[in-house]
């Protein structure tokens, strides 16, 4: 795993067409689909690392994770000058942990919120609202209320050393917020 790097950037109303073009320009020469053996993968000639990079834009107009799939075989010169183009972009980038993502779901007055999950390099969790849940009761209340909040708000930051039980409290104390927000 330590040859495979995992980049996460969010934000609402990211910049999506320089993103874009930042891949296109500077990765899609070196892209791969995902490989079989994620856990322990093999590099393209050439490249040092395996980079995997995912968007979470919090405005659910914005078209997000168009790139989550794509293994991108390049240098670590390549790496980080990828990276500092991005700086040069809104948005918060942070390296994650490849082996830790998912979802989380919590139930507030029996309706089911969905989240993605990612773990930071740094020992933070982030969770996400998803975009569509499965339950569509969701849904409305979190498109129409979530840009009411600061942007920094509009997700949730925290150690990943808490339980999932105060992972979970954290959660829906947030969600009880977002749905005060009418």
């Amino acid at each position: 795993m330590e040859k495979r790097r995992f980049l996460l950037t969010f934000g609402r109303n990211l910049d999506h067409s320089n993103i874009d073009y930042l891949v296109k320009s500077r990765l899609s020469k070196y892209k791969s689909g995902i490989q079989k053996d994620y856990f322990n993968p093999v590099l393209h000639k050439g490249a040092e690392v395996i980079l995997n990079y995912q968007i979470i834009d919090t405005n659910f107009d914005r078209i997000s994770s168009k790139y989550y799939l794509d293994d991108f075989h390049i240098t670590e010169a390549q790496k980080n000058g990828f990276l500092l183009s991005l700086k040069k972009l809104k948005g918060t980038h942070v390296w994650c942990d490849p082996r830790i993502q998912g979802h989380a779901f919590c139930v507030v007055d029996g309706i089911e919120f969905n989240f993605y999950v990612y773990r930071s390099l740094d020992g933070q969790d982030y969770r996400f609202p998803q975009y569509y849940s499965a339950d569509s009761n969701a849904d409305p209340i979190v498109h129409s209320q979530l840009h009411k909040m600061p942007e920094d708000e509009q997700y949730l930051q925290f150690p990943s050393d808490l339980s999932r039980e105060v992972k979970d409290e954290i959660t829906i104390r947030w969600i009880n917020e977002l749905i005060r927000m009418n």
